[in-house]
């Protein structure tokens, strides 16, 4: 099992993802964290590329994209949210055969 995360070469992004890295070696969940360089702000090339990379290596394995996603409680905030899960999950079946799990968390009131 692995997570992935797609690294921008901007100074913010960079920052970000070493904030990352670090928080994700303290927590230790037993995943290991692959940063996938983008030089153009994209995240489902990346990812579709590191699929079909894996895919290649490792021909017999079963590939599945966990995208998690926030889903806020209202429909006007909903439709202010991006739309990275739809934009990975469009590009990694567009691209792979692996298969595509979103995983929707609700946000309710406090």
């Amino acid at each position: 099992m692995r997570a992935v995360t797609v690294c921008h070469p901007d100074a913010e992004d960079l920052a970000a993802t070493e904030a990352l890295e670090r928080d994700w070696t303290l927590w230790s969940p037993g995943v290991s964290l692959i940063r996938l360089p983008s030089e153009k702000r994209t995240l489902g090339r990346p990812i579709a590329a590191y699929v079909r990379e894996l895919r290649a290596a490792e021909p017999d394995t079963r590939i599945i994209v966990l995208v998690p996603e926030v889903e806020p409680e209202r429909l006007w905030q909903r439709l202010l949210q991006n739309q990275r899960g739809a934009v990975v999950a469009h590009a990694v079946r567009r691209d792979t055969d692996a298969v595509i799990c979103r995983l929707r968390f609700r946000l309710g009131p406090r």
